[in-house]
C-alpha cells in the first residue's frame, strides 16, 4: 500500500477547481485502499463543503494562516508539519507551484529524499503566468529546481501538457484526468417541450466568460427559456450581470442561486438541457466533467482544454469565444433535441471511461508505480 501525503494551499469552496480536484483524488486514493494525508490551510471564510468531502478521504492536517502574513508565510509550523509527515509517507504530491504550502511540500520531500509529483492545475500555463509575472519569473531558479526534482509534472489534459512552462526544467509531463469523486449521477429528466434550461455552474469570475454567455443566450434562447448562473465569487461582476440580464432578456429568465453543492448541485444538472462554459482559459473544468457524467450536453469555448478530447467523441460542442459563434452553437443545441440526446449520451460514455473513480484510479496507480520503481 502506497502512503501519499498531499500539499495544497486550500480546500475552501471558493478556491475553485483545485480544491475540488484534491477532494476527488482523495476518493481515488481510498478506492485504491490507500490512507492518504493532506496538509492545507484552514480557510473557513472560503466555505467548508469541499473540506468536509476531503475529511472523509484524507487524514487532514489544517494549519491556521498567520494573521498578518496570511498565505505567503507560515514559518516553523508549516515546515515542521511538512517534515514530520513527509518522513512517514512514501510519496509526496504537491498541488500548485507558487504558494508557501507547495514550497514546503517539495522542500521537505527533497530533504528527506522522498519522490514527489508536481500537479500544477493550470498554474504553469501561459494564461496563469501572466498574473504576478515579474515576481514569478524573478524566482525562476526556485521553480526550476522544484520541477527538475519532481518525478513528473502531472497535467489533466493533453493541451495543458503541451502548453506547460517549466522555467528551463526538463522533467517529463504526464496526463492523469480528474474525477468528480461524487455520488452516483441522478438520471436526467426527459426533454421538455415548453422551455429549455441553460446552466453555468462555477465561480463568478471574469475568466469564466459569463458576459459572453449572457449575450449568446439573449440571441439564441426562445421565450420562456431560462439561464441559471450558479456560483459565488466576484460580487461586482454578478451585479453587472444582473443589470445586463434585466435590460436585455425580456421574457427569458436568469437565476443566480449562489454557491450550490451536494443534492442541490446534482438537481441543477438534472433539470439542465445544456451546460455552458465559455471561459477565457480552463486547463480541465470539473464542472464540465460533472455535466457530461450527468448526460447534459456541454457547450464549451475553444479555450476549455478538455473540449479537445470531448469533441473527438462528439461528447461536447465547441465554439469560438465570440458572441456570434457562441450564439450559433447554443441555438443549434437548443433547437435540436436529437443532437442534445446524442451529445449527452456520448458524454456519459466518455465520462465513465475517463472520469469515473475506477478509471482515474488506474491511471494514478500506474503513475505511482512508475515513480517507486
Amino acid at each position: 500500500m502506497v502512503k501519499a501525503v498531499h500539499f495544497v494551499a486550500s480546500v475552501g469552496d471558493s478556491y475553485g477547481g483545485v480544491a475540488t480536484a484534491v477532494a476527488g483524488l482523495g476518493a481515488v486514493e481510498r478506492h485504491l485502499g490507500h490512507v492518504p494525508s493532506l496538509v492545507t490551510l484552514d480557510r473557513p471564510e472560503q466555505g467548508t463543503d469541499t473540506l468536509r468531502r476531503a475529511v472523509r478521504a484524507f487524514d487532514v492536517h489544517l494549519l491556521v494562516p498567520h494573521r498578518f502574513t496570511g498565505r505567503f508565510h507560515h514559518g516553523r509550523d508549516l515546515t515542521a508539519t511538512a517534515r514530520a509527515l513527509v518522513a512517514e509517507h512514501d510519496v509526496v504530491v504537491v498541488h500548485g507551484v507558487f504558494d508557501a504550502v507547495a514550497q514546503a511540500g517539495w522542500l521537505a520531500a527533497r530533504a528527506a529524499g522522498k519522490p514527489y509529483l508536481v500537479w500544477p492545475h493550470g498554474s504553469l500555463d501561459a494564461y496563469d503566468l501572466r498574473r504576478h509575472r515579474l515576481a514569478k519569473f524573478a524566482l525562476a531558479p526556485l521553480w526550476r529546481a522544484m520541477l527538475n526534482g519532481a518525478r513528473a509534472v502531472v497535467c489533466t489534459t493533453r493541451r495543458e501538457a503541451e502548453r506547460v512552462r517549466r522555467f528551463g526544467a526538463t522533467t517529463a509531463t504526464t496526463v492523469v484526468p480528474l474525477t468528480t469523486g461524487g455520488p452516483p449521477v441522478i438520471p436526467r429528466q426527459a426533454a421538455r417541450d415548453e422551455y429549455r434550461t441553460v446552466l453555468y455552474l462555477g465561480r463568478i469570475d471574469h475568466k469564466k466568460g459569463l458576459p459572453l454567455l449572457l449575450e449568446a443566450f439573449d440571441r439564441a434562447a426562445a421565450p420562456g427559456d431560462e439561464l441559471v448562473i450558479a456560483g459565488s465569487g466576484d460580487e461586482e461582476l454578478e451585479s453587472a450581470l444582473r443589470r445586463r440580464a434585466a435590460l436585455i432578456l425580456g421574457d427569458r429568465t436568469v437565476y443566480f442561486p449562489g454557491w450550490v453543492d451536494g443534492v442541490t448541485r446534482r438537481a441543477l444538472f438534472t433539470r439542465a438541457d445544456v451546460f455552458a462554459l465559455l471561459s477565457d482559459n480552463e486547463n480541465f473544468g470539473l464542472s464540465v466533467a460533472e455535466a457530461v457524467e450527468s448526460g447534459v450536453p456541454a457547450l464549451l469555448s475553444d479555450q476549455v482544454y478538455l473540449g479537445d478530447e470531448l469533441v473527438e467523441h462528439e461528447a461536447a460542442v465547441v465554439c469560438e469565444r465570440t458572441v456570434e459563434s457562441a450564439a450559433t452553437s447554443l441555438r443549434r443545441l437548443l433547437d435540436d433535441a436529437d443532437l442534445r440526446r446524442r451529445v449527452g449520451h456520448n458524454g456519459q460514455v466518455y465520462a465513465r471511461d475517463r472520469f469515473a473513480v475506477p478509471a482515474v484510479a488506474d491511471a494514478y496507480l500506474s503513475l505511482l508505480g512508475g515513480i517507486r520503481c
